[in-house]
């Protein structure tokens, strides 16, 4: 893991579960971490965690609701002023929706796949062009 000590991560969905392990691992080894969420409370919390256990890298806690195109634009445009781009984009969020699927609501399964596919591409998109060392 040391080729990617210094390097800069991506992380959605980095407030709870998955996304907070995967995050605190990589700040562990010594990544800056911007970790992404609807909420900060949970991310700047970890990110406390992170810098009082003495990790070599640093958690970036940043509000983005990635059902919003324009909160996706301006995180990147942040974090290429800031980091001059990202070497990892780790797509992780999504959304739950605890209704039965044959009573359940439409819009609730749409927003859910909405989040899983059309979210996840523009994120991929935006970090394939801010890419540092992806594209020469």
């Amino acid at each position: 893991m040391d080729r990617w000590k210094g390097r800069v991560a991506l992380v959605t969905g980095a407030s709870v579960g998955i996304g907070a392990t995967i995050a605190k691992e990589l700040v562990r080894y010594g990544m800056t971490v911007v970790g992404c969420a609807r909420s900060l409370d949970k991310i700047q919390a970890l990110a406390v965690e992170c810098k009082n256990a003495g990790h070599s890298g640093v958690l970036i806690p940043m509000k983005c609701d990635l059902t919003n195109a324009e909160d996706i634009q301006s995180m990147f445009a942040i974090i290429k002023a800031q980091h001059k781009g990202v070497d990892v984009c780790i797509n992780n969020a999504g959304l739950a929706h605890n209704e039965p699927l044959l009573s359940g609501k439409t819009s609730a399964w749409k927003n859910m796949l909405d989040v899983r596919t059309h979210c996840e591409s523009d994120l991929c998109l935006r970090f394939l062009s801010t890419c540092r060392d992806c594209i020469s």
